[in-house]
């Protein structure tokens, strides 16, 4: 008997390839939902099913969940994600999808209400979810080492800085490769604990660690430098708003958190963020253009 596949939506990302790349290890049929099909094609190959398509496009989405057994939903931030992704989550559910898992924002952009347009944003798919008859999970991550940290690095090592607004505020950094192994056990588990996952990395961070972490990896000196947080006019663009909001919220502590989620599900410890610094400075030091 064929087993129904599993649709991805927003696979061609940094933590959608991490996602789609470990199913297929399972051993597990992937669907794709892209916009971006030739991208897909030249990731994956013809590993997985490519359906092309925009989330606006019924017809395309009705293509892509056909026959499909569950649902990973993802998708960028910007000001369509209520729509797109509750017209991805209503053509699931309508196509009989037994599961569906949302990578949603991290929990302090969400709780409390009006926290950020981000959170916002998240905040009402979560709703639509959690009044749906299939069995729902949203994973809430808290900030990303390889969004928030990989650039930092790459500048330590070229000039011997970290410059951040907020030198001391923790953050609870968690691995991307956390995420996408914690999604892709919500997605086969036998069952879900709960509707809702909070997920970060076991230790809260500061920039100024990280610069000190960073000189002794690199064994010189890294400064750690102060600058003024970011600014957006209220008629900014949705993302570049966001994340200003982002920064507010880092400032004011709201992200210096742990939980126990990733090593209860996955039974081991989440990544560190000195793991990560360590791995990053060996591969971006190995290029052979680098002068240190």
């Amino acid at each position: 008997m064929s087993v129904a596949p599993i649709l991805v939506t927003g696979a061609t990302g940094k933590l959608g390839r991490l996602i789609v790349d470990r199913l297929l290890a399972l051993g597990q049929p992937v669907r794709v939902f892209t916009r971006r099909p030739d991208a897909a094609r030249v990731l994956f190959g013809e590993t997985v099913q490519v359906a092309a398509g925009d989330f606006d496009d019924r017809k395309a989405l009705d293509a892509a969940v056909h026959g499909i057994g569950r649902l990973l939903l993802l998708s960028p931030i910007n000001a369509r994600l209520v729509t797109d992704q509750i017209a991805v989550v209503d053509a699931a559910v309508a196509a009989n999808a037994a599961r569906i898992v949302k990578i949603s924002g991290s929990d302090w952009t969400i709780e409390p209400p009006g926290s950020s347009i981000s959170g916002a944003a998240h905040a009402a798919v979560e709703r639509h979810l959690n009044g749906l008859a299939a069995k729902t999970v949203s994973l809430r991550p808290n900030a990303w080492m390889q969004v928030s940290l990989a650039n930092t690095i790459k500048q330590a090592i070229a000039n011997g800085q970290v410059i951040a607004a907020n030198l001391d505020a923790g953050i609870g950094y968690i691995d991307a490769r956390d995420i996408a192994d914690v999604a892709v056990h919500q997605l086969l588990a036998d069952r879900l604990r709960r509707r809702t996952l909070i997920l970060t990395g076991p230790d809260v961070v500061s920039f100024r660690q990280i610069s000190t972490l960073l000189a002794a990896e690199l064994k010189r000196p890294v400064a750690a430098l102060d600058k003024p947080p970011q600014t957006v006019p209220g008629d900014g663009d949705f993302e570049h708003r966001a994340v200003a909001q982002f920064a507010r919220l880092i400032a004011a502590g709201r992200a210096a958190t742990t939980t126990d989620v990733v090593p209860t599900l996955l039974g081991r410890p989440p990544r560190t963020v000195a793991a990560f610094i360590l791995e990053q400075v060996a591969a971006m030091t190995a290029v052979p253009e680098y002068q240190p």
